[in-house]
């Protein structure tokens, strides 16, 4: 879609509000396009893949190998008290490897949270991270690794594209959750607290050396949880596929990603145990990560974010909320790629046209939201928030994601009003 085709979409928008001026257009649309060129060649890291049931247990072999003799374990304290990383440290401890044990990550992992493990870090003498959790602890790994290898910069300084200088110590990602991809990505996501927001660093410095995708360390999760989950991972997939900055790479990548949700999530929700359906629900996520980190994603995130650094709300269920609204309000500049979403899942039926089809996606993804039990309103949302949440969603997409179709302030507030609960609507009225 070209940046006359953005100025036509946003000129049929012009009674309902004021449309973006063709020059901030040509500005982002630009930027975006200097960013998909830099994907194209820019040489992505494969990691190692570990892919079975009990893979985990060939972790400390391959650690061993590599030499790494002192590792940081990153983790939390709820996978602590499940004992879920006692089995790999007692298979590091056995091959006389030195683990220090870091386990305050937050769900949603902070400035200080990184401090903190960086200190641990440095006070034991390390040499090597080891990340066991979800996408929280992958993250925070990633910035702890960040801060060793540039003990000079803070996270703030290292915020945006390619600013992590010199090479952090090797990374081991061991994901217990299906959804975040952040083992395959060159991104790390943290709460600022002190300024209200998100920061986000991105380099091909952070990605991992060795990624174990073990569907034994997810069995028996939560449904709340396997739904956040993989209605992020979801999210990934489809943002990075409607995009505008997509490879022939990132689109086969999404679709198998796409595919492989449809099938075995509602049976992952459903029946915990089934091994098959947590493998295939790891791929996914994982496959949805390799799309997006060459992509970017767009405005529900962006939202998302917003709303889980206001609110608290979990990043996977922020997504799944906001994604269908999202959708419809893009639809008119991504309705072939929405089609080709539904054909890839079976929605496709003899004569519907690519609107029709990018309607049935977008009901699809209704369904789905309901089978999984997401609300399809955010209970926290106040009326008076909206503005300033649209105002930081936008900052953080308006460069560097590639959305199909721009967003200002009032289209941004207008889609957080219909998310509201009838109750917030109201109380935003008296007062």
């Amino acid at each position: 879609m070209t940046e006359k085709a953005d100025e036509q979409i946003h000129a049929r928008d012009r009674g309902q509000s004021p449309r973006l001026s063709s020059l901030s257009i040509v500005l982002i649309r630009s930027y975006q396009r200097l960013l998909h060129g830099l994907s194209l060649v820019l040489p992505f890291r494969r990691s190692r893949l570990l892919i079975a049931a009990g893979s985990c247990r060939d972790l400390s072999g391959v650690v061993q190998k590599k030499g790494w003799r002192r590792p940081l374990l990153v983790t939390d304290q709820h996978l602590m008290q499940l004992r879920l990383p006692q089995d790999l440290i007692a298979d590091l401890e056995r091959s006389r490897i030195s683990i220090t044990v870091f386990d305050q990550v937050p769900e949603n992992p902070t400035l200080a949270s990184v401090e903190l493990g960086f200190r641990y870090y440095r006070d034991a003498g390390c040499d090597s991270l080891i990340a066991f959790g979800g996408g929280s602890v992958i993250d925070c790994a990633k910035g702890i690794g960040a801060r060793v290898g540039n003990t000079w910069f803070t996270l703030r300084w290292m915020e945006g594209l390619f600013r992590v200088l010199l090479p952090p110590p090797p990374l081991a990602c061991v994901p217990t959750t299906a959804g975040s991809g952040s083992e395959a990505t060159i991104a790390a996501v943290f709460t600022d607290p002190e300024r209200g927001r998100k920061i986000a660093i991105a380099d091909l410095k952070l990605l991992p050396q060795v990624t174990v995708l073990d569907p034994e360390l997810m069995r028996g999760l939560p449904p709340t949880v396997t739904a956040a989950g993989g209605l992020d991972a979801l999210t990934h997939a489809v943002e990075s596929y409607i995009g505008r900055n997509g490879s022939a790479f990132s689109e086969r990548k999404a679709l198998s990603a796409l595919s492989r949700i449809a099938r075995w999530l509602p049976i992952a929700y459903q029946q915990g145990d089934d091994l098959e359906a947590r493998l295939q629900m790891a791929l996914a996520a994982h496959e949805a990560g390799e799309a997006f980190t060459r992509t970017n994603v767009g405005y529900a995130h962006a939202i998302a974010h917003a709303l889980g650094c206001e609110y608290g709300i979990t990043h996977g269920l922020a997504n799944a909320m906001v994604l269908p609204e999202v959708l419809r309000w893009s639809r008119p500049a991504c309705e072939r790629q929405l089609a080709a979403l539904a054909r890839t899942i079976d929605l496709d039926a003899v004569g519907l046209s690519n609107q029709q089809l990018a309607l049935q996606f977008i009901a699809w993804i209704e369904r789905l939201n309901r089978e999984l039990g997401i609300p399809a309103s955010i209970s926290q949302l106040r009326s008076q928030d909206i503005p300033s949440l649209s105002r930081s969603a936008l900052k953080e997409a308006r460069f560097a994601y590639p959305v199909p179709r721009l967003m200002n302030q009032k289209d941004c507030e207008a889609l957080l009003r219909r998310l509201q609960t009838e109750t917030n609507i109201s109380e935003g009225l008296s007062t």
